[in-house]
């Protein structure tokens, strides 16, 4: 299944997450070609990415959001290969 993870992270600078880097590369297949969104192929749930990414945020101050995408997307200007990359992925669920 096909994720977007959106991250807005105020607890500390930016570049001193990289516990929360690791983590979110490690759910399987990824891409970050927007600042603070991460479009995610992995075998967990959004409920489960999103606990397995808490423990890396700083509580009460940064902000997670998980949802599946679906085959219905568009984008412009995201660099070459990333159509071609999100055509091989597999956004149907698990059976």
């Amino acid at each position: 299944m096909m994720f977007l993870i959106l991250l807005e992270l105020n607890g500390r600078p930016a570049d001193q997450y990289p516990d929360l880097e690791r983590a979110i590369k490690a759910l399987g297949n990824w891409s970050n070609r927007l600042r603070g969104q991460w479009i995610v192929e992995s075998r967990f749930n959004a409920s489960q990415i999103r606990d397995l990414l808490k423990p890396h945020v700083v509580a009460g101050q940064d902000r997670v959001f998980v949802g599946r995408l679906t085959r219905n997307w568009a984008g412009s200007n995201m660099g070459d290969g990333f159509q071609e990359w999100m055509n091989r992925r597999n956004f149907d669920a698990p059976k």
